[in-house]
Protein backbone atom coordinates (compact mmCIF):
# COMPACT_ATOMS: atom_id res chain seq x y z
CA UNK A 1 0.00 0.00 0.00
CA UNK A 2 1.33 3.40 -0.99
CA UNK A 3 2.21 5.57 1.98
CA UNK A 4 0.73 9.04 2.25
CA UNK A 5 4.23 10.38 2.86
CA UNK A 6 5.34 9.22 -0.59
CA UNK A 7 7.22 12.19 -2.04
CA UNK A 8 5.72 11.58 -5.44
CA UNK A 9 2.36 12.69 -4.08
CA UNK A 10 3.62 16.09 -2.96
CA UNK A 11 3.69 17.68 -6.40
CA UNK A 12 0.12 16.85 -7.49
CA UNK A 13 -1.25 17.55 -3.99
CA UNK A 14 0.58 20.87 -3.81
CA UNK A 15 -0.67 21.77 -7.29
CA UNK A 16 -4.23 20.92 -6.34
CA UNK A 17 -4.04 23.09 -3.22
CA UNK A 18 -2.59 25.92 -5.29
CA UNK A 19 -5.43 25.72 -7.80
CA UNK A 20 -8.03 25.70 -5.03
CA UNK A 21 -6.45 28.72 -3.33
CA UNK A 22 -6.13 30.73 -6.55
CA UNK A 23 -9.11 29.75 -8.73
CA UNK A 24 -9.38 33.09 -10.54
CA UNK A 25 -5.71 33.09 -11.53
CA UNK A 26 -5.89 29.44 -12.60
CA UNK A 27 -8.95 30.14 -14.73
CA UNK A 28 -7.28 33.14 -16.36
CA UNK A 29 -4.17 31.10 -17.14
CA UNK A 30 -6.25 28.25 -18.55
CA UNK A 31 -8.14 30.70 -20.76
CA UNK A 32 -4.83 32.10 -22.01
CA UNK A 33 -3.66 28.56 -22.77
CA UNK A 34 -6.84 27.83 -24.73
CA UNK A 35 -6.40 31.04 -26.70
CA UNK A 36 -2.79 30.16 -27.48
CA UNK A 37 -3.66 26.62 -28.56
CA UNK A 38 -6.68 27.62 -30.65
CA UNK A 39 -5.20 30.78 -32.14
CA UNK A 40 -1.59 29.79 -32.82
CA UNK A 41 -0.62 26.18 -32.19
CA UNK A 42 -3.47 24.12 -33.66
CA UNK A 43 -3.83 26.16 -36.89
CA UNK A 44 -0.10 25.86 -37.58
CA UNK A 45 0.37 22.24 -36.48
CA UNK A 46 -2.83 20.36 -37.36
CA UNK A 47 -2.79 20.60 -41.19
CA UNK A 48 0.93 19.81 -41.35
CA UNK A 49 0.48 16.92 -38.92
CA UNK A 50 -2.36 15.41 -40.94
CA UNK A 51 -0.45 15.55 -44.23
CA UNK A 52 2.77 14.30 -42.61
CA UNK A 53 0.94 11.35 -41.05
CA UNK A 54 -0.78 10.61 -44.35
CA UNK A 55 2.56 10.69 -46.16
CA UNK A 56 4.12 8.43 -43.55
CA UNK A 57 1.43 5.77 -44.00
CA UNK A 58 2.06 5.72 -47.73
CA UNK A 59 5.65 4.64 -46.95
CA UNK A 60 7.93 7.31 -48.40
CA UNK A 61 11.11 5.73 -46.97
CA UNK A 62 12.44 4.56 -50.31
CA UNK A 63 12.27 8.05 -51.82
CA UNK A 64 13.64 9.60 -48.62
CA UNK A 65 16.53 7.14 -48.57
CA UNK A 66 17.41 7.95 -52.15
CA UNK A 67 17.37 11.68 -51.40
CA UNK A 68 18.99 11.85 -47.96
CA UNK A 69 19.76 8.31 -46.84
CA UNK A 70 23.53 8.57 -47.24
CA UNK A 71 23.72 11.85 -45.28
CA UNK A 72 21.44 10.52 -42.52
CA UNK A 73 23.52 7.36 -42.13
CA UNK A 74 26.78 9.34 -42.05
CA UNK A 75 25.65 12.00 -39.54
CA UNK A 76 23.19 10.17 -37.31
CA UNK A 77 24.19 6.53 -37.75
CA UNK A 78 20.65 5.41 -38.59
CA UNK A 79 19.02 3.88 -41.64
CA UNK A 80 17.57 5.96 -44.45
CA UNK A 81 14.09 5.62 -42.95
CA UNK A 82 15.19 8.12 -40.30
CA UNK A 83 15.19 10.87 -42.92
CA UNK A 84 11.38 10.97 -42.85
CA UNK A 85 10.86 12.06 -39.20
CA UNK A 86 13.95 14.28 -39.34
CA UNK A 87 12.68 16.28 -42.30
CA UNK A 88 9.00 16.33 -41.33
CA UNK A 89 9.84 17.08 -37.69
CA UNK A 90 11.77 20.19 -38.74
CA UNK A 91 8.94 21.30 -41.02
CA UNK A 92 5.99 20.45 -38.80
CA UNK A 93 7.18 21.50 -35.34
CA UNK A 94 6.60 20.04 -31.88
CA UNK A 95 5.51 17.31 -31.17
CA UNK A 96 5.29 15.91 -34.69
CA UNK A 97 8.85 14.58 -34.86
CA UNK A 98 8.63 12.42 -31.74
CA UNK A 99 5.23 11.11 -32.82
CA UNK A 100 6.54 10.11 -36.26
CA UNK A 101 9.53 8.30 -34.73
CA UNK A 102 7.17 6.30 -32.51
CA UNK A 103 4.93 5.47 -35.48
CA UNK A 104 7.88 4.18 -37.51
CA UNK A 105 9.15 2.18 -34.53
CA UNK A 106 5.77 0.54 -33.90
CA UNK A 107 5.54 -0.35 -37.61
CA UNK A 108 8.97 -2.01 -37.51
CA UNK A 109 10.57 0.53 -39.86
CA UNK A 110 13.00 1.79 -37.20
CA UNK A 111 14.92 -0.30 -34.69
CA UNK A 112 14.74 0.46 -30.96
CA UNK A 113 18.27 1.90 -31.00
CA UNK A 114 17.36 4.17 -33.91
CA UNK A 115 14.13 5.30 -32.25
CA UNK A 116 15.97 6.14 -29.01
CA UNK A 117 18.56 8.16 -30.93
CA UNK A 118 16.07 10.00 -33.14
CA UNK A 119 13.33 10.76 -30.60
CA UNK A 120 14.93 14.01 -29.45
CA UNK A 121 16.68 14.93 -32.70
CA UNK A 122 13.41 14.89 -34.65
CA UNK A 123 11.39 16.95 -32.17
CA UNK A 124 11.97 20.59 -33.10
CA UNK A 125 10.21 23.92 -33.58
CA UNK A 126 8.70 24.43 -37.01
CA UNK A 127 9.37 27.35 -39.36
CA UNK A 128 5.91 28.82 -38.75
CA UNK A 129 6.72 29.25 -35.05
CA UNK A 130 10.30 30.43 -35.61
CA UNK A 131 9.49 32.96 -38.31
CA UNK A 132 6.09 34.04 -37.02
CA UNK A 133 6.22 34.02 -33.23
CA UNK A 134 9.96 34.24 -32.54
CA UNK A 135 10.66 36.62 -35.43
CA UNK A 136 7.89 38.93 -34.28
CA UNK A 137 9.05 38.90 -30.66
CA UNK A 138 12.65 39.62 -31.64
CA UNK A 139 11.52 42.43 -33.94
CA UNK A 140 13.25 41.11 -37.06
CA UNK A 141 12.03 38.34 -39.33
CA UNK A 142 15.61 37.54 -40.32
CA UNK A 143 16.42 36.73 -36.69
CA UNK A 144 13.70 34.08 -36.82
CA UNK A 145 15.29 32.73 -40.01
CA UNK A 146 18.73 32.78 -38.33
CA UNK A 147 17.29 30.84 -35.41
CA UNK A 148 15.88 28.25 -37.84
CA UNK A 149 19.39 27.82 -39.26
CA UNK A 150 20.89 27.53 -35.78
CA UNK A 151 18.32 24.90 -34.85
CA UNK A 152 19.15 22.86 -37.96
CA UNK A 153 22.89 23.11 -37.23
CA UNK A 154 22.27 22.12 -33.60
CA UNK A 155 20.43 18.99 -34.76
CA UNK A 156 23.41 18.01 -36.94
CA UNK A 157 25.97 18.69 -34.20
CA UNK A 158 23.90 16.90 -31.56
CA UNK A 159 23.50 13.93 -33.86
CA UNK A 160 27.24 13.78 -34.45
CA UNK A 161 28.00 13.98 -30.72
CA UNK A 162 25.46 11.31 -29.83
CA UNK A 163 26.26 9.07 -32.76
CA UNK A 164 26.95 5.53 -31.62
CA UNK A 165 30.35 4.06 -32.61
CA UNK A 166 30.42 1.46 -35.32
CA UNK A 167 28.68 1.12 -38.67
CA UNK A 168 25.36 2.78 -39.34
CA UNK A 169 22.13 0.85 -39.07
CA UNK A 170 21.03 -0.90 -42.21
CA UNK A 171 17.71 -0.08 -43.75
CA UNK A 172 14.95 -2.40 -42.53
CA UNK A 173 13.54 -4.93 -44.99
CA UNK A 174 10.74 -3.71 -47.19
CA UNK A 175 7.26 -4.47 -46.00
CA UNK A 176 5.39 -7.02 -48.09
CA UNK A 177 1.90 -5.72 -47.25
CA UNK A 178 0.51 -3.03 -49.49
CA UNK A 179 0.55 0.56 -48.34
CA UNK A 180 -2.92 2.03 -47.66
CA UNK A 181 -4.57 4.23 -50.24
CA UNK A 182 -4.70 7.99 -49.91
CA UNK A 183 -8.24 8.12 -48.53
CA UNK A 184 -7.63 5.53 -45.82
CA UNK A 185 -4.27 7.07 -44.90
CA UNK A 186 -5.84 10.53 -44.71
CA UNK A 187 -8.70 9.46 -42.43
CA UNK A 188 -6.38 7.59 -40.07
CA UNK A 189 -4.01 10.53 -39.97
CA UNK A 190 -6.84 12.99 -39.22
CA UNK A 191 -8.00 10.79 -36.35
CA UNK A 192 -4.55 10.40 -34.76
CA UNK A 193 -3.53 14.03 -35.32
CA UNK A 194 -6.78 15.27 -33.79
CA UNK A 195 -6.07 13.15 -30.70
CA UNK A 196 -2.56 14.60 -30.48
CA UNK A 197 -4.05 18.12 -30.69
CA UNK A 198 -6.26 17.29 -27.70
CA UNK A 199 -3.15 16.27 -25.74
CA UNK A 200 -1.36 19.40 -26.95
CA UNK A 201 -4.20 21.66 -25.86
CA UNK A 202 -4.50 19.96 -22.50
CA UNK A 203 -0.81 20.30 -21.67
CA UNK A 204 -0.67 23.94 -22.76
CA UNK A 205 -3.76 24.80 -20.70
CA UNK A 206 -2.38 22.97 -17.67
CA UNK A 207 1.02 24.66 -17.76
CA UNK A 208 -0.44 28.11 -18.43
CA UNK A 209 -2.79 27.71 -15.46
CA UNK A 210 0.11 26.60 -13.27
CA UNK A 211 2.28 29.52 -14.38
CA UNK A 212 -0.49 31.97 -13.62
CA UNK A 213 -0.81 30.57 -10.09
CA UNK A 214 2.95 30.68 -9.53
CA UNK A 215 3.11 34.28 -10.68
CA UNK A 216 0.37 35.17 -8.21
CA UNK A 217 1.96 33.25 -5.34
CA UNK A 218 5.65 34.02 -5.86
CA UNK A 219 7.28 37.40 -6.54
CA UNK A 220 8.04 36.41 -10.15
CA UNK A 221 6.98 39.83 -11.38
CA UNK A 222 9.85 41.34 -9.41
CA UNK A 223 12.38 39.26 -11.34
CA UNK A 224 14.19 40.92 -14.26
CA UNK A 225 12.50 40.20 -17.60
CA UNK A 226 15.16 37.79 -18.89
CA UNK A 227 15.18 35.37 -15.90
CA UNK A 228 11.39 35.51 -15.81
CA UNK A 229 11.21 34.60 -19.51
CA UNK A 230 13.69 31.76 -19.08
CA UNK A 231 11.75 30.37 -16.12
CA UNK A 232 8.46 30.52 -18.00
CA UNK A 233 10.01 29.09 -21.17
CA UNK A 234 11.59 26.17 -19.36
CA UNK A 235 8.03 25.10 -18.57
CA UNK A 236 6.09 26.29 -21.64
CA UNK A 237 7.93 27.47 -24.75
CA UNK A 238 5.45 29.90 -26.30
CA UNK A 239 4.87 31.85 -23.09
CA UNK A 240 8.61 32.08 -22.42
CA UNK A 241 9.39 33.36 -25.91
CA UNK A 242 6.55 35.88 -25.71
CA UNK A 243 7.99 37.18 -22.43
CA UNK A 244 11.15 38.20 -24.32
CA UNK A 245 9.21 40.93 -26.12
CA UNK A 246 10.85 44.33 -25.62
CA UNK A 247 14.27 43.00 -24.62
CA UNK A 248 17.31 43.96 -26.72
CA UNK A 249 18.02 41.46 -29.48
CA UNK A 250 21.50 40.83 -28.07
CA UNK A 251 19.91 39.30 -24.97
CA UNK A 252 16.63 38.00 -26.39
CA UNK A 253 18.12 36.05 -29.30
CA UNK A 254 20.38 33.70 -27.25
CA UNK A 255 17.57 33.23 -24.72
CA UNK A 256 15.13 32.33 -27.49
CA UNK A 257 17.68 29.91 -28.97
CA UNK A 258 18.16 28.19 -25.61
CA UNK A 259 14.40 27.85 -25.12
CA UNK A 260 13.84 26.55 -28.65
CA UNK A 261 16.66 24.01 -28.32
CA UNK A 262 15.34 22.79 -24.97
CA UNK A 263 11.67 22.84 -25.95
CA UNK A 264 10.08 23.18 -22.51
CA UNK A 265 8.41 20.74 -20.13
CA UNK A 266 5.07 21.15 -21.91
CA UNK A 267 6.60 19.83 -25.15
CA UNK A 268 8.39 17.06 -23.28
CA UNK A 269 5.17 15.92 -21.67
CA UNK A 270 3.63 15.47 -25.13
CA UNK A 271 6.72 13.62 -26.34
CA UNK A 272 6.67 11.42 -23.22
CA UNK A 273 3.08 10.43 -23.99
CA UNK A 274 4.07 9.30 -27.51
CA UNK A 275 7.21 7.51 -26.28
CA UNK A 276 5.35 5.72 -23.50
CA UNK A 277 2.70 4.48 -25.92
CA UNK A 278 5.48 3.00 -28.07
CA UNK A 279 7.34 1.48 -25.11
CA UNK A 280 10.36 3.78 -25.47
CA UNK A 281 12.21 5.44 -22.54
CA UNK A 282 12.23 9.21 -22.00
CA UNK A 283 15.85 9.39 -20.79
CA UNK A 284 17.63 9.46 -24.20
CA UNK A 285 15.14 12.06 -25.42
CA UNK A 286 15.78 14.40 -22.48
CA UNK A 287 19.57 14.05 -22.73
CA UNK A 288 19.35 14.96 -26.40
CA UNK A 289 17.24 18.06 -25.74
CA UNK A 290 19.57 19.25 -22.96
CA UNK A 291 22.56 18.94 -25.27
CA UNK A 292 20.72 20.59 -28.14
CA UNK A 293 19.69 23.51 -25.93
CA UNK A 294 23.29 24.09 -24.87
CA UNK A 295 24.49 23.95 -28.49
CA UNK A 296 21.79 26.40 -29.58
CA UNK A 297 22.88 28.79 -26.84
CA UNK A 298 26.53 28.63 -27.91
CA UNK A 299 25.74 29.05 -31.60
CA UNK A 300 23.40 31.98 -30.94
CA UNK A 301 25.99 33.67 -28.72
CA UNK A 302 28.51 33.40 -31.56
CA UNK A 303 25.93 34.84 -33.97
CA UNK A 304 25.23 37.78 -31.65
CA UNK A 305 28.96 38.43 -31.23
CA UNK A 306 29.46 38.53 -35.00
CA UNK A 307 26.34 40.60 -35.68
CA UNK A 308 26.42 43.07 -32.80
CA UNK A 309 29.98 42.83 -31.50
CA UNK A 310 31.43 45.58 -33.70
Amino acid sequence: MRRVSDLRLLLPLGGLVLLLLLPAQAAAGAAAGLKLAAGVLIPSLFPVGVLAGCLLRMEPENAAERLAGRAVRAVFGVSGAGAVPLILGLLGGYPLGARLVCTLYRDGRLSEAEARRLSGLCNNAGPAFLLGVVGTVLGELRLGAALAGIQLLSVILTGLLLRAPGPAERSPPRRTDAAPGFGDALLRSVRETALSMVVLTGTVVFFQAGLACLEALLPLSSLPPLPRALLAGSLELSGGVSALLGLPAEAAFPAAALLVGWGGCCVHLQAADALRSAGLPIGPYLRCKLLQGAICLLLSAAYVFVKYGN
